[in-house]
């Protein structure tokens, strides 16, 4: 039995009626650009091979009914312009993608839906992208609606913000809608112009390595990350009344005004100046297979987020410096938000395996558990595979 197969019998078992409508949704990694997204710079993400499934049939009335097999849950709504967060949690998502379908004037229908992720939740994976993308493309498939692919991307950013209160970047939102079989996507957050950077996936591999802790400093930590660079752009606006985002500074401009920052603040400038300018260089490299290259830039990408911005852990740190001693490894990072989740790494090919092996021998020697590893091609975006 095929693992659509397994997800169509379970729809069949939970409604007593066939799926009409399946859409995935892809989670990504960030092969760099750590926190450069808010910042109005530069992303260097990739869609992966785990993905956000929604199984999806018409109903006669205004009613959504939507099953979470991860939670073992049903959360049910009606189709109003009332739509407003509650319980349970993760529920927020439909009703977010709903709410804001309905306000841009969608005229969508109720629907039963199933939801399947394997995307590890916590991960820093960005499966509440792929499931707000998953769900947003099932409402407009079963209602007979289409919508430009940007404006979906906005419109899944804005449900993060309104609807699970989080202020994340359009970074996440972007390569699920976005992504191309066998490229990263170079995103300009500001601009919202982008890129498809192919990647030489026939001589190294994506190897993505979960430690399968998520600290709780992290959600804190966010919004104050986010603060502090407002901070340093209002600090050099005193000597730099243009600039409007730490975008707008190259180093050698930070570097000239170090005497006026509070130390904290210029350390969380410099990690977003030099990462940006680490996403364009990294970009190039993989333009020119220069694998050497990418690797290096994504070791000081993980410098950077461990000690200017300081949104790393012991248990990240420890995964990207046993991958670094590893024979074959180009390079490595941690991937996401931060304080948890999954580090990245450029890997040889041919060496993939035993790199693996080597982790997870080291990790639970280190901590008592396994590490979720799994290595990942390219792949595409959000795609209606049947309606």
């Amino acid at each position: 039995m095929t693992d659509m197969s397994k997800h169509e019998e379970a729809f069949r078992k939970h409604f007593d009626c066939e799926p009409q409508i399946i859409v995935r949704a892809p989670g990504r990694v960030e092969v760099i650009g750590g926190h450069t997204d808010y910042n109005d710079g530069f992303v260097l993400p990739m869609a992966i091979d785990r993905q956000c499934l929604v199984l999806s049939a018409r109903r006669t009335d205004r009613t959504v009914r939507l099953f979470s097999e991860h939670f073992g849950q049903t959360c049910e709504f009606e189709l109003s312009a009332g739509l407003a967060p509650g319980e349970p949690g993760w529920g927020n998502y439909a009703k977010g993608v709903a709410a804001l379908l309905l306000r841009v004037g969608k005229e969508l229908v109720g629907l039963d839906m199933f939801l399947a992720c394997d995307v590890p939740l916590g991960g820093g994976l960005s499966s509440s992208a792929a499931i707000e993308v998953g769900l947003a493309k099932s409402f407009l498939a079963g209602s007979d609606e289409s919508f430009d692919p940007i404006d979906l991307a906005l419109l899944c950013q804005e449900t993060e913000h309104t609807f699970a209160d989080s202020p994340c970047g359009i970074m996440d939102q972007f390569i699920c809608v976005l992504a191309r079989s066998g490229h990263a996507l170079l995103l300009d957050c500001r601009s919202q112009q982008y890129e498809h950077v192919p990647m030489p996936l026939d001589k190294a591999a994506i190897l993505i390595a979960d430690t399968r802790v998520k600290h709780e400093l992290g959600r804190s930590e966010y919004p104050v990350r986010r603060k502090q660079c407002e901070q340093a752009v209002e600090v050099l606006q005193q000597k730099l009344p243009a600039i409007t985002a730490l975008r707008d500074v190259d180093l050698m401009t930070l570097q000239r005004h170090k005497a006026v920052f509070d130390p904290l603040l210029y350390a969380r400038a410099h990690h977003v100046v030099t990462e940006n300018q680490r996403v364009l260089e990294t970009a190039e490299a993989f333009k020119a297979n220069d694998l050497s290259k990418a690797g290096e830039l994504m070791s000081r990408s993980h410098r950077s987020c461990r000690d200017d911005y300081q949104i790393s852990c012991e248990e990240l740190d420890f995964l990207v410096d046993e991958a670094c001693r590893c024979e074959g490894v180009y390079g490595a990072r941690m991937s996401g938000g931060g304080f948890g989740g999954c580090i990245v790494a450029l890997v040889d090919r041919r060496m993939g395996g035993q790199v693996e092996a080597k982790l997870i021998e080291a990790y639970h020697r280190k901590y008592g558990i396994a590490p979720g590893i799994f290595v990942t091609s390219a792949g595409g975006g959000a795609e209606v595979i049947q309606s």
